[in-house]
């Protein structure tokens, strides 16, 4: 099953146009937006739109958050396929979008999706975030989660977001998407190209400690068919994909075929001897 968020563009084009301003991070604290950015790697010009998801509104649905999450279990990833909320107004085939995408040269331009809370505790919840990644293998360390959503890496993207105007490029060479270029640690090849499937992961520390040697909780989103892709093509258009059950042919067992062979032969054989009869 594949979900293309071009195809709400249009009920977000309408809001636009009556005056409404565009969606925003609106926070990349604890439960933070879902937000796509791409930039490219060459001149550092970004490009950042909301998803109009908040991290608990798009877990995989193998996870259950602790208490201090607020126990949400998410749906995402059934084996039935995706079910998504169409009243949720992200657009990334908006004209801003795309007319960025063309004065980028393609091979340059690198992007990744991300939710992020960084208000976890001990006690209550756990510091934890989702990340897309063309490393289909991709882990984490408590120590990398930590990093990953430090203030001055992904978990100070809405600030980033905020230097531009409603999601426009900065040009303004700060150190910023230096951190970008390694995937806030996590390493360069978690990157994707331009229409490049990367997959989606969620990770939560699995102790109340940044250890750099003790694994992070881990969760690839996917179903029983397989694992989900999002991808960013070069046209503009961002779509998630799950693939949904697939419904196998039942074989037909070998007795019913020769039962149905000798029944076609009998038919046959009783016309024959009627024309016979006749003649």
């Amino acid at each position: 099953m594949k979900f293309n968020l071009k195809m709400i563009a249009v009920a977000a084009a309408m809001v636009s146009a009556a005056g409404a301003a565009n969606a925003t991070p609106t926070t990349m604290g604890q439960n933070g937006s879902l937000v796509l950015t791409a930039f490219n790697a060459v001149t550092n010009v970004w490009y950042m739109r909301d998803t109009g998801y908040l991290l608990n509104s798009f877990l995989p649905s193998s996870v259950t958050t602790l208490s201090g999450d607020g126990a949400v279990t998410g749906d995402k990833t059934p084996a039935a396929g995706l079910t998504i909320d169409k009243t949720v107004t992200a657009s990334f085939g908006d004209a801003s979008f795309s007319s960025w995408l063309s004065g980028q040269t393609t091979s340059d331009v690198r992007w990744f999706l991300s939710a992020v809370d960084n208000n976890g505790s001990v006690a209550t919840n756990r510091k934890r975030f989702i990340t897309s990644s063309a490393n289909a293998s991709e882990t984490a360390t408590n120590g990398n989660l930590d990093g990953y959503i430090a203030s001055g890496n992904a978990g100070g993207l809405a600030t980033v977001y905020a230097t531009g105007t409603n999601g426009a490029l900065s040009s303004t060479g700060s150190s910023v998407p230096v951190a970008w270029t390694n995937n806030f640690n996590l390493g360069g090849d978690g990157l994707a190209l331009l229409d490049q499937a990367a997959s989606l992961f969620y990770f939560s520390r699995s102790t109340g400690t940044g250890s750099t040697t003790i694994a992070a909780d881990a969760t690839q989103f996917g179903n029983a068919t397989g694992y989900a892709t999002v991808t960013l093509a070069s046209n503009g258009d961002f779509s998630y994909s799950l693939a949904g059950p697939e419904v196998s042919a039942v074989p037909v067992p070998a007795a019913a075929w020769l039962l149905g062979s000798g029944l076609l032969a009998m038919g046959g054989a009783i016309r024959r001897r009627k024309a016979a009869a006749q003649g």
